[in-house]
Formats: C-alpha cells, structure tokens, sequence
C-alpha cells in the first residue's frame, strides 16, 4: 500500500506539469519543479521514469531577467560551480549562431557530497529581448575510481546541437512563483 501511495504521488506531481515538455534526446522531458528567484526564473524537466531524488539526465532553462549582457551573468554562473568543478571547463562559441550573444560551457562537475558527477552543457544567449537565457542539459555520472566518460563524448556534440536549437521562451512562464 506504501509503494503504491508512493508511486501515485510520484506519477501526480509529474503529470502535474506535463503540459510543459521538451523533446531532447528522442525523449519527452517535462517540468517537474520551478521557482522565481529575484530576478531569475528556473524550471527543471525530467523525463516520465526520473524523480528529482534520483535522476540521470534532467533539462534546466533559466530567464536572468532585466540582465541585458551575458557579463553580466556568467562571472556570478561561473562563482557557484566552480567549487564543484572536477576539471576545467571547456568554453565553446557557435560558429553559425543566431543570438545576439551566445557561449557555452561543458563542465565536469563532483557533487558535494562525492557522490557522482555531472556533466553539463550550459547553453547561455541573448537574442532579441532584454533578458539573458540558459538552458542546460545534465548527465549524471556514478562516482567510481575509474570512471567511463565514452559516453558523454559520444554525445557531446549531440547535445551542444540540440540545446542550440532550444528558446527558453518557449519552456518558461513569467508567473513562475
């Protein structure tokens, strides 16, 4: 009876917002928690069989509202990973993009607790409005001694790809609270 109460809440908090979803990967990822934060509005998205407990990949979009340049962004992004990071970041600029301003970072990231990695890539833009956007996808790794990143390099470009073609707008709302 536990397991089902259990299962139930799981599946109701998920359906609660799956009318908002990303395809990514060949999967559906839908909001399963926002929050406004002054200035920035964060949603988070998983796909159906993820919970927020124990998830392996997970979509993130973020809106840094009334930032108008990516300076004015990335030092304070960079400042709160960087006690995380497990090796330097790479830092790419898309050759064929369309924003106004546009980079990304593929970072390999140690939780704090050294239970696993993560490895993002964190897509930032500006394009015709005001705001600074973001949106990143997230692998996590299992910590080990020796771990198997052939798969995240596998993918990399992959990913880089399909975050490019991502607007937040499409994915945020203004009365996230």
């Amino acid at each position: 009876m536990k397991r089902l109460l259990t299962l139930s809440i799981m599946f109701f908090s998920q359906s609660l917002y799956a009318s908002n979803c990303i395809k990514f990967g060949g999967k559906d990822y839908c909001e399963v928690w926002n929050k406004k934060d002054s200035d920035i509005l964060t949603v988070e998205f998983l796909s159906e069989e993820q919970s927020l407990a124990s998830w392996s990949t997970m979509i993130t979009v973020r809106k840094y509202q009334g930032k108008s340049a990516l300076k004015e962004v990335l030092p304070g992004y960079v400042n709160s990973v960087k006690p995380m990071f497990a090796m330097k970041p790479d830092v790419l600029q898309s050759k064929n993009s369309t924003a106004k301003e546009e980079v990304y970072f593929c970072m390999l990231l140690l939780a704090p607790d050294k239970s696993h990695y993560e490895y993002v890539v964190n897509r930032f833009y500006r394009d015709n409005d005001t705001s600074v956007k973001s949106v990143f996808y997230s692998h996590r790794i299992p910590f080990s001694d020796q771990v198997n990143f052939n798969e995240v390099m596998d993918n990399r470009a992959n990913w880089l790809k399909q975050l490019q073609d991502k607007k937040v707008e499409e994915y945020i709302a203004e009365s996230i609270h």
